[in-house]
C-alpha cells in the first residue's frame, strides 16, 4: 500500500477537524442522531466543503 504525502496527511487531519465541529454545531442545535450517524453526515459535509461553500456563500443573511 502506498503511502500518503504529509500535505495529503495534514489535509485529512484538517478535513476531520472541521467534521468535529460541525458535529459540535449540530449537537448545539439540540439536533439528535445516533453517534454513528452524526459522524458519518459531518465528515460529509466537512469532505463537501467546496459545495457547501458554494451553496451557502449566496447567503445574506444569518438567522437565530
Amino acid at each position: 500500500m502506498p503511502g500518503i504525502s504529509k500535505k495529503e496527511a495534514d489535509a485529512y487531519d484538517k478535513m476531520m477537524d472541521a467534521a468535529s465541529e460541525l458535529a459540535d454545531l449540530i449537537e448545539s442545535g439540540d439536533i439528535h442522531f445516533e453517534v454513528d450517524k452524526l459522524e458519518e453526515l459531518s465528515i460529509f459535509l466537512a469532505s463537501n466543503a467546496c459545495a457547501i461553500k458554494k451553496i451557502l456563500g449566496t447567503l445574506k443573511h444569518s438567522w437565530p
